[in-house]
């Protein structure tokens, strides 16, 4: 109940992040900005994550997680105050660019913050349950924001939505200052050697290649939530229309994550993940032959199955693979990765895609994806526990 209760925060503040990434780049849109522009958009979510995520881990071991988690709903507040209050057409992009960068590092530092304490508080030969459990958290806000931002957008247009957004965000608030008495804060207290330098983890082989793995299944999320927006438009879908996509997706992935603990008591985290990948691959291969709404939903739930797999599966590698006392480093690392894709890729596929269009980028990813299955493959990793011990003696 203590972590449900916990889980609940991060699934409102997850929920609004969601929302205003789809709402921003509908309402630019909208406003005949340039894919390249929504691709700035997107990335500015990440950016300032990807700069500081080592660092927010460290913080948060110093003070606790009540301060972070308060900042980071307050920062989100306010980053969705700015495009309800400001209209396009007196601001321009203005209030959508600093809008995202306020909400995106905002939700980040609540998402470190739950991420340690669930990882705290979980029995420790449970913690595998208990991220799955966040993880079907997020998939239940990650089905919600598109899906009610779109209706929204069709109904009341993307300055009140972002006004809703709002509402829902005091919420987060209020049930935060509700349960301050789980999230107690603790003195702050200096390193007694100076920390050594988060990609140094990378010398250590088998994190290493669950970092190649991260990287690999971020781009890949990070892809969809960019470009389905981009191709829902073109092929004339509207906001509500694309919000079903998207939540086709989220839906998926909590389908999914919810028959997880029967999938890991069969196959392992390594195999699990080259199913995502190869899945990644084919949906993204797919989706340029599609234009109409139903198959669009299809080929998005294909993709979520995967990718929605991997999550879970990658956070109990990290907690195996990292060198001990580490862990912490090794999460943040993960996360500066996932940002680091986050702001790179929108930026890279917006320009891209401005040239030579979504189909482009899609078919791109799906060779990088199914790459990445294979690479894992020839690492052996496509074997259960029991033949890799085999294969040792």
């Amino acid at each position: 109940m203590i972590l449900a209760r916990i889980i609940a925060i991060f699934v409102l503040a997850h929920m609004t992040m969601v929302a205003a990434r789809m709402t921003g780049s509908l309402y630019a849109l909208a406003n005949q900005a340039s894919t390249f522009t929504v691709g700035v958009i997107v990335a500015l979510f990440s950016l300032v994550p990807m700069l500081i995520a080592v660092r927010t881990g460290r913080w948060l071991d110093a003070v606790g997680p009540w301060q972070p988690i308060l900042t980071g709903v307050l920062l989100m507040l306010g980053g969705m105050l700015l495009p309800a209050a400001f209209p396009y057409a007196t601001a321009d992009v203005a209030p959508l660019l600093v809008s995202a960068t306020m909400v995106g590092t905002g939700s980040t530092i609540v998402l470190l913050a739950v991420q340690k304490v669930v990882g705290e508080r979980a029995d420790p030969n449970n913690r595998a349950a208990a991220f799955s459990w966040l993880a079907l958290g997020a998939s239940i806000s990650g089905f919600i924001g598109p899906v009610a931002s779109g209706a929204l957008i069709d109904a009341i247009g993307h300055r009140a939505t972002f006004a809703i957004l709002v509402v829902v965000l005091l919420g987060a608030l209020a049930l935060l200052r509700a349960n301050r008495s789980l999230l107690a804060a603790h003195p702050g207290r200096p390193h007694a050697v100076e920390p050594l330098h988060p990609l140094e983890l990378l010398r250590h082989r088998e994190l290493r290649r669950v970092m190649i793995a991260t990287a690999l299944i971020s781009m890949s999320w990070d892809l969809q939530t960019f470009v389905i927006p981009v191709h829902g438009s073109h092929v004339g879908l509207s906001a509500a229309q694309i919000g079903l996509v998207l939540g086709s997706f989220a839906l998926a992935t909590f389908v999914i994550r919810l028959a997880m603990p029967q999938i890991t008591r069969r196959f392992s985290e390594w195999q699990v993940l080259i199913y995502a990948l190869f899945s990644a691959g084919l949906a993204f291969a797919l989706f340029p032959f599609f234009s109409l709404l139903t198959p669009l939903l299809v080929v998005a739930f294909l993709l979520g199955l995967g990718l929605g797999a991997a999550q879970p599966n990658i956070m109990s590698l990290v907690h195996s693979h990292a060198p001990a006392g580490r862990v912490g480093e090794a999460l943040g690392l993960r996360s500066m990765i996932i940002n680091s894709n986050a702001v790179v890729l929108p930026l890279v596929f917006g320009a891209f895609g401005s040239v030579l269009g979504a189909t482009a980028m899609f078919w791109s990813m799906a060779l990088i994806a199914g790459g990445g299955a294979g690479a894992a493959v020839r690492w052996g990793k496509h074997k259960s526990v029991k033949g890799l011990l085999a294969d040792r003696t």
